[in-house]
């Protein structure tokens, strides 16, 4: 079982990569940029991938964006968690949001006051955590609002007299997993928009710790995190 899950990982994997890779070449996607750092794409790039992946215009390709952002504000508002369809489960973090400083870099940085978890399909774009599907899984089946095809083509046509049909809608929540994977693949940061927030990818040094209930030692590999910054606007809503 261990085995299939696996090759059905690497397969997803696989496939996200090579279909993204593409579009996000054209686009300048997760490219590095000048000076060892990485480029940022930012909404307007991300809403032209989404568009030449999915097949949509950009028009409607904004519009379904805008569908799945809204929706998931409005359930983080309500104090619920919302799991857009094979991409991932967003929720309030336990600790509020707080400015700080990294020791080692002296550096400022910021908690996010929501919390990402992805789900099993954009995990294993990333090889995110292998052999642990069932974890991700576990995590987007727990949240209250599901946001999928049926509700993003719902959403649109209340904005619109012409809303998304729902095989359009499925077709954009699949090229937002398959762009913003192959965004990340460069150690780049895929901005979704300045009010709602960013991703990118936090690199987890392999570390010894101790368990406080047996005091036994621990050990924990190395691994990759998807890190989601809320944006202003949205931070202001949840706080």
């Amino acid at each position: 079982m261990n085995g299939r899950k696996a090759t059905e990982n690497g397969i997803a994997r696989r496939t996200v990569l090579r279909r993204g890779a593409l579009v996000s070449a054209a686009l300048g996607l997760g490219v590095a940029a000048g000076g060892g750092g990485a480029a940022a794409s930012k909404r307007p790039e991300l809403v032209e991938a989404i568009a030449v992946e999915s097949g949509l215009s950009p028009r409607d390709a904004a519009r379904g964006l805008d569908a799945v952002t809204g929706a998931v504000t409005a359930a983080l508002r309500r104090g619920e968690s919302a799991r857009v369809e094979d991409f991932g489960r967003f929720s309030i973090s336990k600790r509020s949001a707080r400015t700080g400083r990294n020791p080692r870099s002296d550096r400022g940085g910021d908690d996010s006051p929501v919390t990402f978890d992805p789900c099993p399909a954009f995990a294993a774009a990333l090889d995110l955590n292998p052999g642990r599907g069932d974890v991700a899984s576990a995590k987007c089946r727990d949240a209250d609002v599901r946001i999928d095809a049926e509700s993003v083509a719902s959403d649109t046509g209340r904005s619109s007299d012409q809303g998304l049909a729902a095989r359009e809608a499925a077709r954009l929540l699949d090229a937002l997993v398959t762009v913003t994977a192959n965004g990340l693949q460069g150690g780049g940061t895929v901005v979704v928009s300045e009010a709602f927030g960013s991703f990118s990818i936090s690199k987890r040094s392999a570390r010894t710790g101790r368990n406080p209930q047996t005091g036994k030692r621990t050990e924990s590999a190395a691994k990759n995190e998807v890190k989601f910054k809320a944006g202003a606007e949205l931070s202001g809503q949840v706080n």
